[in-house]
């Protein structure tokens, strides 16, 4: 009789357990500018058809992971903004397991640009301030092995 009422127990914790998980969103952001950048991450519910509160981030130059919190699962709309809106970038998300969000940000002068990357692709980048900035973002189902 105990020995049943352990299994029983642990099949219900199980099933409670599995219930409960919530897919996280990890947001790796790459700044290849050389100063910090504010931005912030706008999540939207497909399903519910309404914004989630808006996230504001600043992002030092190099590579940094940015904490995102869990969701439920589900379709959501990411956002990426910068330089207060007028540079944005969304991708469709479907949150059915964990998820690495991969944001490349740049913003120096066409002369950098062309030296780094070897072109300066205008239909990509849209100038901002007197230099040319871009948004590019993609999205992975596994962890990045360099991470």
């Amino acid at each position: 009789m105990r020995l049943r009422k352990i299994q029983l127990s642990l099949v219900l914790i199980v099933l409670l357990s599995c219930k409960a998980y919530r897919p996280v969103t990890y947001v790796v952001f790459n700044n290849e500018s050389k100063e910090k950048i504010d931005f912030s991450i706008v999540m939207n519910d497909r399903e519910k058809n309404k914004n989630l509160s808006p996230r504001q981030y600043q992002a030092r130059p190099g590579l940094q992971e940015i904490p995102v919190r869990e969701f439920r699962k589900g379709i959501y709309a990411l956002q990426i903004n910068t330089h207060n809106g007028q540079q944005s970038k969304s991708l469709p998300l479907r949150l059915d397991s964990d998820r690495w969000v991969m944001v490349t940000y740049i913003h120096e002068d066409s002369l950098t640009i062309q030296k780094k990357f070897g072109i300066v692709d205008t239909g990509m980048l849209k100038k901002v301030a007197g230099k040319y900035s871009g948004i590019d973002m993609y999205i992975e189902n596994r962890r990045p092995p360099n991470l």
